[in-house]
């Protein structure tokens, strides 16, 4: 589960790349949006990706608040959900950092008023994702070694706590973007960027063939932006996001094919989604139905 804007928000820093604490990038539409203080990397997304699935599943509170343990993210996030997986000092150390980033982000989305919903090019909102974070001292005190690694192992069924900024919680009531989980864990860097774009713009796929849809994507810098590429030369760019669209079909059995093709003196990006028929005769990947982080779509 994810809000639709986030989804999109070009802040997101995902790939190799060093991470900057502050960027400015770009959108489709041409408005320029920031996130300031720290930096959204995979951890940050992945995080936030479970925090608000987990806030669906203990009823949507009004007020944002969630409480949950460090144990059962790391197991979602990292142990494939085994039962008896415990998390390394390295998982605990990238969780608490994601969290402690989606707190003090401030980030900047253009086009839109998240308080009434209205859209306006003129417009931009500053938001913080999560407003309170609650968690035990010892994680960070283990964390800058003058902790005992015996009281931070007991804290394997404390909570943590969390806030979800009001205006993010309005927005999830109105319609999340609905994710299948199983595909989100499979994918990782512009692939995961990739991801999430398309799904975001669900709608935006328009029948073409057989019961199937598609989607075209002009290809230009800001879009290389959006997913993170950034290599001096349009080429490489371009190489690298043909491997993350094959990664994306390989990972996403909804997509027949995501193509770059030659359109006038540039490229476009070319997204078929299979019919729902064609999709009942697809075997999962795992072998049995995929769970979906829950929502209504929108």
């Amino acid at each position: 589960m994810m809000d639709r804007d986030l989804a999109q928000f070009p802040g997101w820093q995902l790939g190799r790349a060093a991470q900057k604490q502050s960027i400015a990038r770009r959108d489709l539409l041409g408005a320029m949006a920031r996130a300031e203080g720290a930096p959204l990397g995979e951890p940050e997304l992945d995080a936030l990706t479970w925090i608000t699935q987990e806030w669906y599943e203990q009823g949507l509170p009004l007020d944002g608040r969630l409480s949950f343990t460090w144990y059962a993210m790391g197991r979602d996030l990292y142990g494939g959900g085994r039962s008896r997986w415990e998390p390394g000092g390295r998982i605990r150390e990238l969780m608490r950092d994601a969290i402690a980033n989606l707190h003090a982000v401030v980030i900047t989305l253009r086009s839109v008023n998240v308080l009434s919903g209205e859209r306006a090019a003129t417009l931009r909102s500053k938001v913080h994702i999560l407003e309170t974070v609650v968690d035990h001292e010892q994680i960070q005190l283990f964390r800058d070694g003058a902790g005992s690694s015996s009281e931070v192992g007991a804290l394997r069924g404390e909570t943590v706590e969390v806030t979800v900024a009001g205006w993010l919680v309005q927005q999830l009531l109105e319609g999340p973007l609905v994710l299948d989980w199983a595909t989100q864990r499979r994918l990782a860097g512009a692939a995961k960027r990739l991801w999430y774009e398309l799904s975001a713009r669900e709608g935006d796929f328009e029948p073409c063939v057989l019961g199937e849809r598609s989607l075209m994507i002009e290809l230009t810098d800001t879009f290389y932006g959006l997913m993170n590429l950034q290599a001096s030369r349009e080429r490489d760019n371009r190489v690298a996001l043909t491997s993350a669209a094959a990664r994306v079909v390989k990972a996403d059995e909804t997509y027949r094919a995501i193509t770059i093709e030659r359109s006038g003196d540039g490229y476009v990006l070319r997204a078929i989604k299979r019919s729902p028929q064609a999709l009942k005769t697809v075997a999962s990947p795992a072998g049995q139905p995929a769970r979906q982080l829950a929502g209504v779509g929108r």
